[in-house]
């Protein structure tokens, strides 16, 4: 069942009031406090007088309780159902150990998942995804996940885009999913630059103290910002319905020029340009930025880097 009067409003708050009981702290004034910021307006009339009056045998007159264990919610089939969902995603270990993914398993055997990887289908995806079963790879972006929480500095030993390993430390606050590449990347400080690597171009990494001459980690590195690009769209090949699609989960607005040519504008969070770049190339010559000119720069620059990749093969 989607909805439950289990996890209705009245349900919440009788918990809540038990809660406070068991703790020693409620009265009549507490009472009906927990009432009104928790339920309804009208619900101290209902919740109020059935809990004093002992209608609702839960809170005696002294306002102690008999309840022993704190009241908890059982969860939803519908919560049940998006776990195990969550537990067949091949990313889902990197996020928690392998004790509790085993339990998790077990407790949910007999769960229909509410949905899985044959629900979906991506287009214009790449094939060469993060290796998320390779040990290491867990290994090293559980140290990279830790680190972000920690606001620690990592070692890091990478192997660059042709070949050559390097050791250096640098100083991860954001790790970023490419759904388009299926990929991990760090968003680094490394010396004073800011820095994206590929988590699975990551040999080996591990946690760091800072050093004294780091006064602080976030100095220096950029902030989230809200950002806007206006795209020029020509409707070939349905291109205006597959770009609504690509980029649902943004905030938007479209305008009309002609019969077959759109004005696309996208708000963003800034950290999440790299990843807007690469989903407005995928759109070829269908699309046009119009600006601003520094998002046009950006796009240059990864046309740029690609045509001296393609020379040197």
């Amino acid at each position: 069942m989607l909805f439950s009067e289990i996890y209705s409003a009245y349900y919440n708050t009788v918990a809540s009031i038990i809660t406070c009981s068991q703790h020693g702290r409620l009265d009549s004034d507490s009472l009906f406090k927990i009432v009104q910021e928790s339920a309804f307006p009208e619900s101290f009339m209902t919740i109020g007088s059935a809990l004093e009056s002992g209608k609702w045998p839960l809170i005696k007159k002294d306002y102690s309780t008999n309840i022993q264990n704190v009241p908890t919610m059982p969860l939803s089939i519908l919560q049940k159902r998006w776990l195990r969902a969550l537990c067949d995603d091949k990313r889902f270990r990197l996020f928690v150990d392998d004790e509790t993914l085993t339990q998790l398993r077990f407790q949910l055997k007999d769960v229909e998942p509410l949905f899985t990887e044959r629900d979906y289908y991506l287009y214009d995806k790449y094939s060469d995804d993060d290796p998320y079963d390779d040990s290491e790879y867990i290994k090293n972006f559980r140290t990279v996940l830790s680190a972000v929480h920690q606001k620690k500095t990592i070692s890091v030993e990478y192997t660059g885009r042709f070949g050559q390993r390097k050791r250096f430390a640098c100083n991860p606050y954001k790790i970023e999913y490419s759904e388009k590449d299926d990929k991990f990347r760090i968003i680094s400080k490394v010396k004073k630059y800011q820095s994206i690597l590929n988590i699975a171009r990551i040999n080996s990494c591990e946690l760091t103290e800072k050093s004294k001459d780091d006064e602080s980690q976030e100095e220096g590195l950029p902030c989230n910002r809200r950002a806007s690009v206006k795209l020029e769209i020509y409707d070939e090949r349905k291109a205006m319905e597959r770009m609504m699609l690509a980029f649902a989960h943004f905030e938007k607005s479209a305008v009309q020029i002609s019969d077959d040519v759109y004005q696309l504008t996208l708000n963003y969070d800034s950290f999440d340009e790299t990843e807007l770049v690469v989903r407005v190339l995928s759109f070829g010559p269908m699309v046009k930025v119009l600006e601003p000119e520094s998002f046009r720069n950006l796009i240059r620059e990864r046309i740029s880097k690609q045509i001296e990749l393609m020379k040197r093969k």
